[in-house]
This record gives structure tokens, sequence and C-alpha cells, in this order.
């Protein structure tokens, strides 16, 4: 397997990518997505693969000091391992030759040579302007040269003009194995850069979005809100302090006992992922700022107590101040550690939940349960049609 060095996408795949595969990474006009072909070639270089990078947007000075800045990597570390075709290349073709067959035949000349030399085990292709050169068809076919025993895997980046219907034909006219394309706007939390896996011949995942961001050299895949709401002293806060990494809660007393007077933040990497949890209110006067929390949340976790079964009004309606009809939405049953006979079925039938709907019973002072909460919350949002 080639290894993405995107932690999540790599999880996401079972591992990476198989070698040998076709790989296409669709970028919208706009977006800023060089460290996820930088990602994979550093990786692919880390485990001693042999590289051929044909990049006709640039020289290879310019393209090595790119790396050398956005990841920190120097290409000439890794010996000869990596060769690069530049823009003097692709100049040096087109003012030699007018037609596209020539281009063509001569293109496939030079990459073979290298394969030759190298044996090269994967190609990196900035596809752009070899499209405008040669075609859709003819430029992707360059590509299916015998190389490695004919086992080489083929990544390439593409600025997608087009829309979907590109993307339609890389996958059923040319046989790509995975294709991520990548945008920007996303509908739901503005201002986000996301990536879409739109297809992976080798399982059948569905198609899932993720936003993410670019920090510190790196692909950081992001979930900006997870809601967590349900009736009073139900478990919230506690389930959001154990579920998180680090954390803020903001209590006072209430009648006795302890309740949430805005609302319980908490931070957490899980599985890939930068998590932010935010934790409602439960008291009925704490309502009217209930709809401004769940603005832009990717997702809501109800929390219930199953030993409080005459609380599950309260639950009900906190999920329509919540919109859980638009969003994923997991139910966490709590307190399973005290006396009640409340099974799953009498829940779902009690709060109207949605077949597809997971529910969990827990108890919230359990972390290793409260995670595993979370983690299928993470994999609803992954795989909701936003």
């Amino acid at each position: 397997m080639i290894r993405t060095g995107i932690t999540g996408i790599d999880e996401m795949l079972g591992s990476g990518i198989p070698r040998g595969s076709r790989v296409l990474f669709s970028l919208e006009p706009g977006v800023d997505a060089r460290l996820f072909m930088y990602s994979t070639l550093t990786n692919s270089l880390s485990q001693g693969l042999r590289c051929m990078i044909v990049n006709p947007l640039a020289t290879e000075e310019v393209f090595r000091s790119d790396l050398l800045e956005a990841k920190g990597v120097d290409i000439d570390s890794f010996g000869d391992r990596a060769v690069v075709l530049d823009s003097r290349e692709r100049e040096r073709i087109n003012e030699a030759f007018s037609g596209r067959e020539d281009r063509k035949r001569e293109w496939n000349s030079l990459l073979q040579a290298v394969c030759d030399r190298q044996k090269t085990e994967v190609i990196f292709v900035y596809f752009d302007l070899l499209y405008e050169d040669l075609g859709l068809e003819t430029g992707v076919n360059l590509f299916s040269i015998p190389c490695c025993e004919g086992k080489s895997t083929l990544v390439m980046e593409n600025l997608n003009l087009e829309g979907q219907q590109l993307v339609s034909r890389f996958m059923e006219d040319f046989a790509f194995d995975l294709i991520i394309t990548l945008k920007s706007g996303y509908t739901t939390m503005p201002f986000f850069n996301f990536f879409t896996l739109e297809y992976t011949s080798w399982s059948r995942m569905p198609t899932r979005s993720i936003p993410y961001l670019l920090s510190d050299g790196g692909i950081r895949l992001y979930i900006p809100k997870i809601v967590v709401t349900g009736p009073a002293s139900s478990g919230k806060s506690t389930f959001v302090s154990n579920a998180s990494d680090r954390g803020v809660s903001v209590d006072r007393g209430d009648q006795g006992e302890q309740t949430t007077v805005a609302m319980d933040l908490g931070w957490l990497h899980l599985k890939g992922f930068e998590i932010t949890m935010y934790g409602t209110p439960g008291m009925p006067r704490f309502d009217p700022i209930i709809p401004q929390l769940v603005l832009h949340a990717m997702g809501i976790v109800l929390v219930i107590d199953v030993t409080r079964p005459d609380t599950f009004g309260r639950a009900k309606e906190l999920m329509e101040l919540a919109h859980v009809e638009r969003l994923p939405l997991v139910v966490a049953a709590n307190k399973v550690d005290l006396p009640h006979t409340l099974t799953e079925d009498e829940l779902r039938a009690r709060l109207d939940l949605r077949k597809d709907t997971p529910v969990y019973f827990i108890s919230a002072l359990k972390r290793a349960e409260v995670r595993h909460v979370i983690e299928s919350m993470v994999d609803q949002i992954t795989r909701f049609p936003y």
C-alpha cells in the first residue's frame, strides 16, 4: 500500500492506496490543494519507492523549492529515487512538434526512457497543460506505459474546469481507481475547503466529504462543530468531558445540582480528525440559545438518561430545536450502569427515531464508550449528503 500521509484519508482507504492504482486529485479553481500531491509524493519516497514527477507547470528548480517550503522536504535527500520532467521539456516538445500525434510520440519516448532507466514505481503527473496540449484521451493514455513490469502507480492532479461530468469520465472511461475532489465553500460550514472521496475501485465505500485545514505543512481533517444536547442532568457535561482531550464547562449551582448555563466546549483528536464539540444547556429557559449553537453544526449527539423515561418528551423538544432532521444524529442512552428496564425498541418508539439513527447504551463515565459514540458520529458526518 502507498500511504498518502494524511491520516484520516489513509484510514478511510484501508491503510492507503493499493500498488498499481490510478489516482486522481480533481481540483476546483481557487483551492490550494498542492499538499495532497506533495504529501503522497514524500511518503512514497520515504517508503523507498522510485518516483517520476511530470510537472509541465514549473521548472524543476521551482518545484523543488516549493516542495521544500511547503513540506520542509529536500527532494535531494532521496538520492536518485526522484526524477523530474519539468516545464522545459514541455516547451521543447511543443516548439519541435505542432501536431498532437507527434507530441504524444515524443512524450511517450521520454517517459519510457525514464521508466527503463529507473523502473519507476509511482508516476506523479500535473495534468492541466498536458490536457491542453494533447487532449483528454491522449493525455491520460500517455501514462499507460509499461513501467516497472506494468505495476506502476499513477497519481494525477488536474484543475477541473468542467465539473462533475469530467470526474465521471475519469472514472468510467479511463478506469481510475481512486478519485478525490477538492472544493471550497462547504455548504454547511462556510470558509472551509473540503475534499470528497468520490470513488474507490477496491471497496464499496460511500461518497464521503470532509472539511480540511492546511497547517504546518500538513493537512488536518476538521469537524468544526458537533453539538451534544439532551435534557438536564442526562450527562451531557460528563459526556463532553470524557470525550475531550481538553475542554471547558460553564456550570453553576441550580437547586442543589450543577447545571450548564452557557455551553460545554471540548476539543479532541480522533482517527485523524480535529473535532470541536459544543454541549448545550438542558433547562428550558436556555432554549433560545440552542438554534444559535446548532448553526453550522455538522452533527448532533443526543444524550438521554435511560433511568428517566419521563424526560423523553423534553428530549424530543430539544431534537426539534436542534433541527436534527437536517443533520446526522447519534443517540447516547446514558447511565446504563444504573438500574433500568428501557430497551432499544422502546427508546426508538418514544423518540420517533429514524431507522438509520445509531443508538448506543453507554455510561458517560467510561471514556472508551463515549469515544465509540464520537467515532460513530464522525462516520455519520462523512457519509451525510449535506
